[in-house]
């Protein structure tokens, strides 16, 4: 989380603007958005080497914060409440941009060896670097309130205001502090050296929240660090995660490769009075529709119904992109059932309207994706790796077919006849009424059947579906396994 070190350079004792007069809030008066995070029982255990492992003196720490927001002076009241640290110990909350230790804006709370509580504010430039001091130059005006400790309970309390855009100053990396500035939070707990200075924290008693909150808003979030209910938690989301990788990575992806390269492979073949290439793109993609608005029911009962925040972050970023893909899926075949006939002189306009939507459905899930692997439950920079691979093999893939696909045309037209893939009416005989196609027509497709092309796309599409249902089920695997 926040990287402290043994050596540190904080400043023990240290609070910001002292001079500012504490604001007190009337609920009676005041209207106030309240945000509550939970993260309970901060569990570790020692990693020394051959030595026996044993509970940290952080293993039943539980850190509970609320804040609420004055909307009239703007002005945010925190407390944290902190139950089982020990003398010696500090406890802190991260503010950061990404879900992930590091740059972020953090508040301490340190209890010291006398049970004398301190509230310090700091913040993390970078990863691996000392902490600094922050002032009201990082944004927003920090003053101590309460601090107390009673029966193993550590309150620590203080006030955020005075958020003047003329003094804020960006600190390395870190941006100042804003109120209206969706974060995610982050939990750490460590020890404090003799100085009353923090040591790194510990190694298992760190953790940040996929959870967007404010400064501002009335927000609630319950958070565990059990691993068990964790994992419970996060079921929706690996279902959601498994039903879209094989939907698109192998259904959607095989059913846009028969539609485009196999009009004329399979055009003489039938299944239930359609032409095989037909009712196979017809049956992968209203399963693919099907599948993406069930896997998007799935996180929508994940989430509770509600939106992700909204942010320049990848989680904003996959919701967006995410949400378009599953409209163009589900309008998709809604659209199909209002085509022209096939003889029909507007029937190119549902062939446009139909090809650049599914192409941007399809191009835009592998975003989707790409962008779930920097997620906590998919934060593995193999499954990273394994998305551009998939994408380079998609791209190959469709060069490939492309090439195959402009000799078969250049043959035809030496040979003296009409494009099936671009002739409108052909292309409705062999699909709408496969049995009345045109002699000339009939002996073409017998013709590419029996051709070592046709072969050569058979082969090709099988070592399709068989990659991308190996990525598929790889991508599953890092899904599961991840903790």
């Amino acid at each position: 989380m926040f990287p402290i070190i043994n050596y540190s350079s904080f400043i023990q004792g240290t609070h910001l603007d002292t001079n500012t007069t504490t604001t007190t809030i009337s609920p009676t008066t005041t209207q106030t958005n309240t945000t509550t995070i939970s993260s309970t029982q901060l569990t570790t255990t020692s990693g020394f080497a051959n030595t026996t492992r044993t509970p940290s003196p952080a293993a039943d720490v539980s850190i509970n914060v609320t804040w609420t927001y004055n909307n009239e002076n703007n002005v945010t009241s925190v407390q944290m409440i902190v139950n089982h640290l020990q003398a010696g110990m500090w406890a802190a909350l991260g503010l950061n941009l990404e879900e992930a230790m590091g740059e972020a804006h953090v508040f301490m709370c340190k209890r010291l060896a006398n049970n004398t509580i301190v509230i310090n504010r700091y913040v993390n430039p970078h990863k691996h670097e000392h902490p600094q001091p922050a002032g009201s130059e990082q944004g927003g005006t920090l003053t101590p309130g309460q601090q107390q400790f009673n029966d193993g309970v550590m309150i620590c309390q203080f006030t955020l205001s005075n958020f003047t855009m003329e003094t804020l100053r960006q600190l390395e990396t870190v941006r100042p502090l804003s109120q209206s500035t969706s974060y995610h939070p982050l939990f750490a707990v460590g020890l404090l050296n003799s100085s009353n200075e923090p040591l790194k924290h510990f190694e298992d008693s760190h953790t940040a929240l996929s959870d967007h909150v404010q400064l501002n808003q009335n927000e609630t979030i319950l958070y565990r660090i059990n691993s068990t209910d964790d994992g419970e938690s996060l079921t929706f989301v690996r279902v959601h995660g498994t039903i879209m990788i094989f939907t698109w990575i192998l259904i959607a992806s095989t059913g846009a490769l028969i539609a485009r390269y196999f009009k004329n492979s399979w055009a003489n073949t039938f299944i239930c009075g359609k032409a095989a290439w037909f009712a196979a793109h017809r049956f992968l993609m209203s399963t693919a529709a099907t599948l993406t608005v069930v896997g998007f029911l799935f996180i929508l009962v994940y989430l509770q119904g509600a939106w992700v925040d909204k942010g320049p972050t990848r989680y904003y970023a996959h919701s967006i992109t995410g949400v378009i893909v599953i409209s163009f899926s589900f309008f998709q075949p809604f659209i199909a059932l209002f085509r022209c006939e096939p003889d029909s002189r507007f029937r190119f306009i549902f062939n446009f309207i139909h090809a650049v939507i599914g192409f941007s459905a399809f191009i835009l899930s592998m975003a989707t994706i790409f962008l779930a692997t920097y997620f906590k439950v998919l934060k593995d920079t193999k499954a990273r790796i394994l998305m551009i691979i998939w994408i380079v093999w998609i791209g190959l893939i469709f060069i490939i077919f492309e090439i195959m696909q402009y000799h078969s045309r250049k043959k035809l037209n030496e040979s003296g006849y009409s494009n099936i893939n671009t002739s409108n009416t052909t292309i409705g005989e062999i699909v709408e009424s496969p049995k009345s196609s045109t002699t000339t027509l009939t002996h073409f497709v017998n013709q590419e059947e029996n051709s070592p092309a046709r072969k050569s796309k058979n082969v090709l599409l099988a070592i399709h579906v068989l990659v991308a249902g190996v990525i598929s089920i790889v991508m599953v695997v890092f899904l599961f396994s991840s903790s």
